[in-house]
């Protein structure tokens, strides 16, 4: 049984707050992230971090499953999910690779991830949420079990970071980053449709003037790069959206950002990195950082297209025409003949 998270779930939370996965990097690395917090939180002042708990009518098992919604969104992130899927035991691991993925949605703790993705989705997509994301690491086991649960994959990304140590700055002074203002907004939302694929698009939106600090490099009148800081409790997050005749000039940028982020000291920075971002990585690596993992970005949409049979009222009222009150005239005025004669208006029937 699936429902929502309530005061007698405490110990529950706290006791499988170890035992899951988390399924939203930025929170994972960057935030001091808490389940227990987030679902109180939630019940108490309402909207934010929804959580929903299952439990078998005899107690033997339990699961819980957290989703994060920013205020005004329409897509939802999961968070975290407890207990994770393990690896399949030796009944049915042996074999062939689809021997044991069967062995792995056919464990106990997979259909328990199963009945709460399913009410996750159906209880945020009631609040008017049109699609679910979870990013999860693209050998996992659980993988498997998103794919049934109705995910798709539609992009992977690359986790990169770098400790304040380990950053080598450029020899050269970088470029010099300049605040998010009103006037860019226009250019920033021309660059990321011209950067991003259009199927991320449509459940990505570009990061919001309130989501962290917003930086931009431009060229001249052109916007070369727009660059998103979000400033953890533990690390900093950044996001890279540079223009394709600006990639020749991506160590510069990079630099700019870091030289911005460690101003604020942070211990760590982290760098998500999008596979349609191939060249960025060089630039990366040039500067000090390390990929850390690979993930596969999955969405399920909550809204499809549903056809249904019209009420009778409509269809009675369909078949009920009115005649028209009047003829239609239309004016035309007759073309001139050689032979002079007149070309007045007329009236066609």
């Amino acid at each position: 049984m699936v429902r929502p998270f309530d005061l007698r779930d405490l110990a529950l939370i706290r006791r499988l707050g170890e035992r899951g996965i988390a399924l939203h990097t930025a929170s994972a690395l960057a935030e001091n992230f808490h389940p227990l917090r987030g679902a109180i939180v939630s019940m108490l002042v309402g909207g934010e971090f929804p959580t929903f708990v299952w439990k078998m009518d005899n107690g033997d098992r339990a699961g819980f499953i957290q989703l994060r919604i920013a205020n005004g969104a329409t897509q939802a992130h999961v968070l975290y999910i407890s207990p994770r899927c393990g690896e399949p035991n030796g009944e049915g691991a042996t074999g062939s690779a689809g021997g044991a993925a069967e062995a792995i949605i056919r464990s106990p703790d997979c259909a328990v991830w199963l009945a709460l993705l399913d009410e996750a989705v159906a209880g945020v997509g009631a609040r008017g949420i049109h699609h679910v994301i979870a990013e999860i690491d693209e050998h996992s086991p659980e993988l498997l079990v998103m794919r049934r649960a109705g995910f798709a994959v539609y992009t992977r990304q690359d986790i990169w970071s770098v400790r304040a140590a380990d950053y080598r700055p450029p020899g050269s002074a970088p470029r010099q980053l300049t605040r998010r203002a009103p006037a860019d907004e226009w250019d920033i939302q021309l660059l990321y449709a011209n950067t991003v694929p259009r199927l991320v698009q449509l459940v990505e939106p570009l990061p919001a003037a309130g989501e962290g600090d917003g930086w931009v490099l431009r060229d001249g009148q052109e916007l070369a790069a727009f660059v998103s800081i979000r400033h953890g409790a533990v690390a900093t997050w950044l996001r890279f959206f540079i223009h394709p005749d600006a990639e020749a000039e991506a160590d510069e940028i990079v630099a700019a950002a870091l030289d911005v982020t460690f101003a604020r000291e942070p211990q760590q920075v982290f760098c998500c990195v999008r596979r349609y971002e191939s060249w960025l990585p060089r630039a990366l690596e040039r500067s000090g950082f390390v990929v850390g993992g690979s993930q596969a970005v999955m969405v399920r949409h909550t809204v499809h297209h549903v056809t249904r049979a019209l009420p009778e009222t409509a269809v009675a009222l369909e078949g009920q025409r009115v005649s028209a009150s009047s003829p239609l005239v239309r004016n035309f005025r007759r073309p001139k003949h050689p032979n002079g004669s007149s070309d007045a208006p007329s009236h066609g029937r």
